[in-house]
């Protein structure tokens, strides 16, 4: 089987499979085995879209940015605490409780506190998405550098190496698959908690434009939000995979 049709099989068969997937769902609907207000037709969803566009696009705009500036500074603040706390044992076991109670709290429900001290406006939505970022990379990192040899320390130190050259030169090298794999974990998590906390202020991004359709009991426009969910999940996750086995990891294959 030649390269080129391997390829095209990638591609064919799952379009094959989406297609006939719409299909049915068209099927059923317009034959009456399910009511359209509970779930629309595909082609309902597509002139919704149309009738929409400008304000979905708008909307998914406002979480995109959501996403990236808390994705961002989570991620940068976890990536700095999680080596300075992985490289000094003593700062390790001083956190360590600390990170071991905050760390498994449902995210949202720092919400009520964010709205209290931040307001009603995009602020708690980002320092939803700055959380949802900061602790898998904070813990991944500190994994990774707690996990680094110590004999190449010893002897880096022996060499005459400076703490700032020891973590340029061998921590961070050593410690980054742990962190690309916080990297990985923080995107998914902030894409999934991002949109929660704009439905819980229900005013901003596609959590709002998703809210306010289901108050209206406009199923179509709830699928078209979700379905917009999806294809920027779909789209991160392909551009991390790019980053990480082009630029981060190269000699590592891209995860599944």
């Amino acid at each position: 089987m030649t390269l080129r049709r391997i390829r095209i099989q990638q591609w064919l068969v799952p379009l094959s499979g989406i297609l006939f997937c719409l299909f049915i769902w068209e099927v059923l609907i317009r034959f009456g085995f399910i009511r359209s207000l509970f779930l629309p037709p595909p082609t309902a969803i597509l002139f919704a879209l149309t009738k929409n566009f400008g304000y979905l696009i708008s909307s998914a705009a406002v979480t995109v940015r959501d996403i990236a500036v808390g994705y961002v500074a989570g991620c940068a603040v976890g990536i700095a605490f999680g080596i300075l706390i992985g490289y000094y044992r003593l700062l390790n076991l001083a956190i360590s409780p600390l990170l071991l109670i905050i760390s498994p709290i449902p995210i949202v429900t720092f919400m009520p506190l964010f709205i209290i001290w931040f307001g009603l406006n995009i602020l708690p939505v980002i320092a939803c998405a700055f959380i949802a970022a900061f602790f898998p990379c904070l813990l991944n990192t500190i994994s990774g550098v707690r996990n680094v040899d110590y004999r190449w320390i010893e002897v880096a130190k022996n060499l005459g190496a400076t703490n700032y050259q020891i973590l340029q030169k061998i921590i961070i090298p050593a410690a980054l698959p742990h962190i690309a794999d916080g990297l990985r974990l923080s995107i998914q998590i902030c894409f999934l908690i991002t949109p929660v906390a704009e439905m819980i202020m229900g005013q901003v991004g596609l959590g709002g434009f998703i809210w306010r359709s289901a108050d209206l009991f406009k199923t179509d426009l709830v699928i078209l939000g979700q379905l917009t969910l999806g294809v920027m999940g779909l789209f991160l996750y392909r551009v991390f995979g790019w980053v990480e086995s082009h630029i981060l990891l190269p000699w590592r294959p891209v995860k599944a």
